[in-house]
């Protein structure tokens, strides 16, 4: 009985550890990156701090990319269902999905291509 009581304790531990929040200190930062990728899926990224590109997690550490829409046009274009007007920022990550991404490594720019239009997105420093 004792040696059940071991394996448990031992088995509750490892898992204790491997649930441990690392906070995004081991994850990949977004702007250390090239991408020339389609990114799929539906909604945005903008749910949550880690997302994924080709199956990869990233954060956003120190930068993110922002677009002046042109017009609510634009901005519906990019964010389907907006009631908003368009003279406030859209962060990259609020587009809806799906599209295509541009970006080279500790690049000032972005690119989003969605629906055949492009869009390039200026690297900002995040607020946090």
């Amino acid at each position: 009985m004792n040696y059940h009581r071991v394996l448990i304790l031992l088995f509750s531990f490892f898992t204790a550890l491997s649930c441990k929040d690392k906070k995004g200190k081991d994850l990949p930062d977004f702007n250390d990156y090239s991408f020339n990728t389609n990114v799929e899926g539906e909604g945005s990224f903008n749910i949550g701090y880690v997302f994924s590109i080709d199956k990869k997690s990233y954060i956003e550490k120190e930068y993110d990319f922002i677009y002046y829409t042109k017009d609510l046009t634009e901005r519906k274009l990019l964010i389907p269902g907006v009631l908003v007007n368009d003279e406030f920022p859209i962060y990259w990550r609020e587009v809806n999905l799906p599209f295509k991404i541009i970006k080279r490594a500790n690049s000032d720019t972005l690119v989003i291509i969605k629906t055949n239009k492009e869009f390039i997105f200026k690297r900002v420093k995040n607020n946090d």
